[in-house]
């Protein structure tokens, strides 16, 4: 059997994520540089041997959030509008693959670690596989289980009992069988391998990855955060001129000095922005409120840190922790140290525990050795909510 522009892939992308707890649907949510439905569809659009690779989504979804995704150009990728349920999304994918194709693939949006040499071994032991019209990877349970009878709960031996995966490899024909059944007896399967059976074909179960979860939850992408732990670092740089007080962290400081800026001046707060703004993939402040706009004259930080937060919950992101270190000869930071914790966490809404303010100097160093001016350097980590 030739393999080549044989295969076509479903992804179902159509879920709104209830049990995961976030604003936008998880499969939206960035892990790195792409989101979780592009490290899911991207994988495969790598693969020569694979046609196509259909998207379904919901209708409902926001038009710029799918326009932004890096496969929406990409000629192989197609989108087309999901169903209530994943056997209406695959249904609905699986009508528009193009006839020619012989083998389709069926692959969760919220399994993005899915692996290359993973997916080819389960193709081969599909394209090998005689009898069978179907392959479906499945796991050994490592928990003890138990099963729900009335109110009781009574053991059962887990080595009965296996975890099915994706991806799921399946001839076009038989699954469009399939299918059509659930479809004209209004039946509902978590899965295509039910599906396939159900209609009475053989599909075979074959090894699969214990790397390759499907997140659920939230802590499902916190276990994993050695692969996608979000820092950024921001800087920023301001000189001093005669005045009556300068603004930190949204702390008032009185001093015979002010900051020589466009917007209020708060240091602090634009340096944290940035770090913000970086850890989560995003352009600088100066790139949202350029100070060549006058509208931006005297702008109030607090704007520039609301704007870098609600830019994170949209992608599902929140500060984690924060640390910075402020620079100038004058005026002294120590008094202020508590105040600026207490200012920042609320701003953050983080614990006061998890904020790193300190302050030095430069040794009489350079233009803030002089005492013309001051630096703030931060790092700020960012988790998912």
């Amino acid at each position: 059997m030739s393999l080549r522009d044989n295969i076509a892939v479903i992804i179902p992308a159509a879920g709104s994520g209830s049990r995961f707890g976030c604003s936008i649907p998880k499969q939206f949510l960035n892990l790195g540089d792409e989101t979780v439905l592009e490290k899911s569809v991207n994988l495969f659009l790598e693969i020569s041997s694979i046609k196509e690779v259909i998207v379904a989504i919901n209708e409902d979804e926001d038009e710029d959030l799918i326009k932004s995704q890096s496969f929406y150009k990409n000629t192989k990728a197609r989108i087309i509008t999901g169903g209530s349920s994943r056997s209406e999304s695959v249904f609905n994918a699986l009508a528009a693959v193009d006839e020619s194709v012989e083998i389709v693939v069926v692959h969760d949006a919220a399994r993005p670690w899915v692996q290359k040499n993973h997916f080819e071994d389960l193709l081969t032991q599909f394209v090998n596989a005689q009898s069978a019209q179907g392959v479906f990877p499945v796991i050994s349970v490592t928990d003890s289980l138990r099963m729900k009878k009335g109110d009781e709960t009574i053991p059962v031996e887990r080595e009965n009992f296996l975890h099915v995966q994706t991806p799921q490899i399946f001839y076009r024909k038989s699954l469009k069988v399939a299918l059509d059944k659930l479809k004209k007896e209004n039946l509902h399967m978590s899965d295509e391998s039910q599906a396939m059976e159900y209609a009475g074909f053989k599909v075979l179960a074959a090894p699969g990855e214990v790397s390759n979860i499907k997140i659920t939850y939230v802590e499902d992408i916190a276990n994993h955060i050695g692969k996608d732990f979000r820092i950024g670092r921001g800087v920023d740089f301001h000189r001093f001129q005669p005045g009556d007080g300068l603004t930190l962290g949204n702390v008032f400081i009185k001093c015979k000095l002010s900051t020589v800026a466009h917007s209020d001046g708060d240091i602090v707060l634009h340096a944290i922005s940035d770090a913000l703004l970086g850890a989560a993939g995003l352009r600088d402040i100066g790139y949202y409120f350029p100070d060549t706009e006058e509208e931006n004259k005297n702008l109030s930080s607090l704007k520039i840190i609301e704007k870098a937060l609600d830019l994170l919950k949209e992608r599902g992101l929140q500060p984690r922790n924060i640390d910075f270190v402020i620079v100038c000869e004058q005026p002294k930071i120590e008094p202020y140290v508590d105040q600026l914790k207490k200012s920042l966490a609320a701003i953050l809404s983080i614990e006061e525990s998890l904020i790193g303010v300190k302050a030095t100097t430069t040794e009489k160093m350079g233009v803030i050795g002089d005492g013309n001016g001051i630096a703030v350097y931060a790092i700020a980590s960012l988790k998912f909510f």
